[in-house]
């Protein structure tokens, strides 16, 4: 299976909401480096607890890969990630670098603008 189908499958999950999948795409060592979360890095079970926080938050959410780049055991992907907050559409992008070893993503690196996501969360609420 080629690095890319992972991303595929990793976003399959977000859009459908199949946390189980999270277990057979991450190694059990999981980590994922996040700015801007205490301690910067989670694991896999706070991972499946962050898709769970957004598929709450967001309805209708859905992710889409914009660009796709693998390197040796690397995959980066550019996404945008849309869904509805108090009837506003909210829109999310950033990107994900994925470090893969045995079939399974034992590292993420993702990146995209928190801050900006929070103002506009917060602005759907009062609208």
């Amino acid at each position: 299976m080629a690095n890319t189908d992972l991303v595929a499958r990793l976003v399959d999950c977000w859009n459908t909401g199949k946390f189980e999948d999270i277990d057979n795409i991450f190694s059990p060592n999981f980590i994922r480096h996040e700015p801007g979360i205490e301690g910067g890095t989670i694991d896999r079970d706070e991972y499946k607890q962050t898709l769970r926080h957004y598929r709450s938050a967001l309805a209708d959410l859905h992710e889409e890969v914009m660009d796709v780049i693998e390197q040796g055991n690397k995959v980066a992907y550019r996404f945008r990630t849309t869904g509805k907050r108090d009837g506003a559409v909210v829109v999310l992008e950033g990107a994900n670098i994925l470090r893969v070893e045995g079939g399974k993503i034992v590292e993420d690196w993702v990146y995209f603008d928190a801050t900006g996501l929070q103002r506009r969360l917060t602005r759907a609420q009062s609208a």
